[in-house]
């Protein structure tokens, strides 16, 4: 039962990391599992081995879990409900910061912590006052420049997905490559079944090279490498904060948090579905998407 609870708060963590402007170490905040996956990513190598394998195997085999079998909803959700969807991880962040204030204020609270609310505030807003449209297009030329421009990008976004606050999809929209990320998660499970029909065919070897030499392949497998490599950097120096600083950096994850409210509603994908205008039956229901996600977030804190 364990291991099944670490999977489905894996795919959670997935799911919010595919919606621009929700992070998934929010949500492993309010799952409860941050402080442990922080550790575990950064001793595992050091002690209690298979116990820190035991908790981050299933956790990371949910989150891709959540990407891969989520993506395509959540495309679809963003392309034609794109205000409900959104509101309701606006409504799970929103609930999530009674936990988090409590975690803040474990050590007491001083008048200079806020200003690393402030600060943390002011980085995500900043982000996305300049934040430009993506470009256009999903393609991606096959060459080792463009694998490193990509792994170097997984690493930024990855070093976001992990930090409390900060989206690893919104820094993928200011990067230029969340389209073709979604996109390509999208082809890969096309490509997938498509590989499992050529098998009889083709034969195995065929099939494969069709597989890995796809562009949603090397989108995936770029960005993948830079995503192990970035969750190894930041939470290595998360824990460094936590240890040092550990009001500091509870107070400027809340920050952050309340900045990732500002840039989801300033965000155009979040209205993108209502080019026609948004009507009352649009507010009603981005209302009871809100209340659902601070609901769900308030329980799971309390847990």
């Amino acid at each position: 039962m364990k291991t099944i609870s670490l999977i489905l708060k894996g795919v959670l963590m997935g799911v919010a990391n595919i919606i621009p402007g929700v992070s998934g170490g929010t949500i492993a905040v309010v799952l409860r599992v941050f402080d442990q996956m922080i550790d575990a990513i950064n001793n595992f190598y050091k002690r209690d081995f298979i116990k820190h394998m035991k908790f981050l195997i299933p956790l990371f085999l949910g989150a891709l879990i959540g990407i891969g079998a989520f993506s395509k909803l959540i495309k679809f959700a963003l392309e034609d409900f794109s205000l409900p969807t959104s509101v309701f991880f606006v409504g799970l962040v929103v609930g999530s910061i009674p936990l988090i204030f409590s975690k803040a204020k474990e050590r007491g609270i001083k008048p200079k912590y806020y200003i690393a609310s402030l600060i943390g505030f002011a980085i995500v807003v900043v982000f996305s006052l300049i934040k430009e449209p993506e470009p256009a297009g999903t393609s991606v030329v096959i060459s080792a420049g463009s694998f490193i421009k990509l792994t170097l990008c997984g690493i930024i976004a990855s070093s976001a997905m992990v930090i409390p606050g900060i989206s690893g999809s919104f820094v993928m929209v200011l990067l230029g490559i969340y389209t073709k990320v979604i996109t390509a998660v999208s082809d890969m499970i096309d490509q997938i079944g498509i590989f499992a029909s050529s098998v009889s065919t083709e034969g195995f070897g065929r099939a494969a090279y069709s597989l890995i030499t796809s562009q949603a392949f090397f989108i995936i497998a770029a960005v993948g490498i830079g995503v192990v490599l970035g969750i190894v950097i930041i939470s290595k120096i998360i824990e460094i904060l936590l240890n040092k600083a550990y009001s500091y950096t509870y107070f400027a994850i809340l920050g952050l948090i309340f900045g990732s409210i500002f840039s989801i509603f300033k965000d155009p994908i979040t209205y993108q579905s209502y080019t026609g205008g948004i009507a009352a039956a649009h507010i009603i229901a981005a209302v009871v998407c809100f209340i659902a996600g601070a609901a769900i977030s308030l329980v799971l804190g309390k847990e």
